[in-house]
């Protein structure tokens, strides 16, 4: 990548730098292997820096014993036992439900009861096998026996005398519309209507970038076609990245992020649709309202001239035709229970540097459902040498509560938490006031100052 960046004329440069630099080992380009030979023919490279590279090399293959035996990381007995091990995939479906998050369950249409009498899933991704292993994961010739799709994960679970609809709908990423009569179909016979949307498996990833990370294709025409039906819907969105879906999280009354839930997914998917698994999931980053509002973030800075709230707009740093705040916040995740959050106490609000800070929340389950909440913890640094973010994560806990009953949850903050790196990178911090913050996300949180 030297060359085409601009740092070297040739790939023999680029062998001569990066030999010269202490880079040991040329893994993609092969320059090495067809440019030092040459090099130290000519005198630009003196033998040692190889001698210096394969030393290193193989100092490591020593300590790692290859040596003494090339294959001692190879076990045919290990591979029989490990290959579709029963105990991995419990495993994997486990926390393939523990990974769903729920973003919207709208009059509480979630759980489904398994005595629904028809359902339809309806969309592209329903019997996928392969793509429930994202990208940059290996096909094996018998996927299709072994990963359990999302049909078959909702069929094994419904009552015998249910009925399992499903339609296609319509490709992953083209303009054909062909398929949408018989979806419309399909969903006309239904009680219910699942629908399994989002971007292909390959679409996020290496070298993956979009400039539109809406469905592809006409995705998001086929789910509205199946809302003009009336029938309730459920959206599953299959993706590796945040996507736009605004139409769909205004219009559609339940929503659960899947990501790529692998060998298990439909098994996972199904624990949560029928609440086996209530969700506890909570989303690892923000999801935009717009890609025009990317890059967004939870711990942004003040800069510019920060707007007062969600719909400031006058000269101020905002978008004059958007709200400011993201569609989906950094931490957020429902359940199908309900917690409230209540008597946050401080064990302080004055402290000395040597000291720590106690921090006490309740969390009571106030809904229908045992259920995991993550209890996050935020504060912010209100004044300092450099500019500190408006919110910055110091802690979470995951707790289980059963229906009915509370739980205390208790955190601590010392000065080692506070540290940044100032202007001269000196990592310490700093006294002065700074906001206690703890909730549900990183939008909706209760708050207390401390000086």
């Amino acid at each position: 990548e030297m060359v085409p960046h601009g740092y070297a004329k040739d790939n023999k440069e680029a062998a001569e730098k990066a030999i010269l630099a202490g880079s040991d080992m040329d893994m993609e380009s092969r320059a090495y292997m067809a440019e030092l030979p040459k090099l130290v023919q000519e005198g630009k490279v003196d033998p040692k820096f190889i001698d210096d590279a394969a030393r290193r090399i193989l100092i490591k293959k020593f300590e790692m014993g290859l040596f003494d035996d090339p294959y001692r990381f190879s076990n045919e007995k290990r591979q029989k036992e490990q290959l579709n091990n029963q105990e991995n995939r419990k495993f994997g479906r486990e926390f393939g439900s523990k990974s769903i998050v729920l973003l919207k369950n709208q009059s509480n249409i979630l759980p489904l009861s398994r005595s629904t009498k028809t359902i339809a899933l309806i969309g592209p991704f329903g019997k996928e096998t392969s793509a429930n292993h994202g990208f940059w994961s290996i096909a094996f010739k018998d996927d299709n026996q072994r990963i359990i799709t999302q049909f078959d994960g909702i069929k094994n679970q419904l009552d015998k005398n249910s009925t399992l609809l499903y339609a296609k709908g319509a490709n992953v990423d083209d303009q054909d519309k062909s398929m949408f009569a018989e979806a419309v179909e399909t969903a006309k016979k239904a009680d219910i209507v699942i629908m399994t949307l989002g971007e292909g498996h390959a679409m996020s990833g290496e070298a993956k970038s979009r400039s539109n990370i809406h469905f592809s294709g006409v995705q998001e025409d086929l789910l509205k076609e199946i809302a003009k039906t009336g029938k309730p819907i459920i959206l599953m969105i299959n993706a590796g990245r945040p996507l736009v879906f605004d139409w769909a999280a205004d219009n559609i009354p339940a929503i659960l992020y899947t990501w790529w839930l692998g060998t298990e997914a439909g098994n996972s998917i199904a624990d949560v649709l029928f609440g086996t698994v209530n969700p506890g999931g909570k989303l690892p980053m923000t999801f935009p309202r717009t890609e025009g509002q990317i890059p967004v973030y939870y711990n942004h800075y003040n800069t510019g001239r920060p707007a007062k709230n969600n719909t400031d707009r006058n000269y101020v740093s905002a978008y004059i035709d958007l709200d400011n705040d993201p569609k989906f916040p950094f931490g957020f995740g429902l359940s199908y229970t309900q917690f409230k959050y209540s008597d946050m106490n401080l064990s302080s609000t004055n402290l000395k540097g040597n000291q720590t800070l106690n921090i006490s929340v309740n969390i009571a389950n106030t809904g229908k459902y045992d259920g995991e909440e993550v209890v996050q913890l935020y504060i912010r640094d209100l004044f300092g040498k450099v500019v500190r973010q408006v919110k910055e994560l110091k802690g979470f806990q995951k707790v289980f509560i059963k229906k009915g009953e509370n739980k205390t949850l208790n955190f601590t903050l010392t000065p080692e938490n506070l540290k940044f790196y100032d202007d001269e990178l000196n990592y310490d911090w700093e006294g002065g006031e700074f906001d206690i913050m703890i909730g549900t996300d990183s939008q909706n949180v209760q708050t207390k100052r401390i000086n």
